[in-house]
């Protein structure tokens, strides 16, 4: 992955991160609409990083990120939809 490539995942995974948190003190729609916006652009600066045999210790770490936020989401709507 070249530094630009890092630079963004890191930008898409942090914006995410703000928003699945902000999401989480004020659960309305638009908080969470952004939050899912946010996921889904990180999901595809990952996509976009090119294919190796090996997860780079960047790559991995963005994997993992985006599953908890993905699960701290799914617990917020499910929160919400009670």
């Amino acid at each position: 992955m070249d530094k630009h490539q890092n630079e963004t995942l890191k930008q898409a995974l942090e914006n995410a991160d703000k928003a699945v948190y902000a999401s989480q003190l004020e659960s309305n729609s638009d908080n969470i609409g952004y939050s899912h916006q946010a996921i889904e652009r990180a999901e595809q600066a990952l996509k976009d990083t090119p294919a190796n045999s090996s997860l780079t210790s960047e790559e991995q770490h963005a994997k993992d990120m985006l599953r908890r936020l993905k699960e701290t989401q799914a617990a917020v709507n499910s929160l919400r939809n009670d």
